[in-house]
């Protein structure tokens, strides 16, 4: 009776700690980022598209609500646009941020940009939310 109780005790065990490594295993989203023009004049704004690859139970949470930071020469930050979606995730699981290219800037030219992306996504299934903060870049040209 001893040996099936124990062997009962640490199969539960087992399956407890699988469990609990799976849920705190789900992977960190990548991001794409995407340019609404393939170029842009001097004064003209924009916008990126940013794009969350997601695993399968893996959402991407509105609150807290994604942060963008932009940093670029001749590029001004203008914001996020607001996210259309209902409930607890941003479904489709994609956000709009808003820029402005100068009136400084130079026809002919490309501006790299850099930036960052802080966002919350969470286990569907198990409902653990985490804070992650993913690198950006691209570049835009100057007409």
């Amino acid at each position: 009776m001893k040996r099936i109780t124990l062997l009962v005790f640490l199969i539960a065990t087992a399956f407890v700690f699988a469990s609990v490594a799976d849920s705190y295993s789900q992977a960190t989203p990548t991001l794409s980022v995407k340019l609404n023009k393939k170029s842009y004049k001097p004064g003209d704004s924009g916008f990126i598209t940013i794009k969350f690859k997601t695993a399968k139970t893996v959402k991407i949470s509105k609150e807290p609500e994604p942060e963008v930071t932009l940093s670029g020469q001749n590029i001004e930050s203008i914001g996020l646009q607001p996210i259309n979606s209902s409930g607890e995730y941003i479904i489709p699981a994609r956000i709009k941020y808003k820029f402005k290219v100068s009136g400084n800037a130079s026809a002919g030219t490309s501006i790299s940009v850099t930036g960052a992306v802080k966002f919350g996504y969470c286990n569907a299934d198990s409902g653990i939310c985490k804070i992650a903060t993913k690198n950006i870049s691209f570049t835009v040209k100057v007409k």
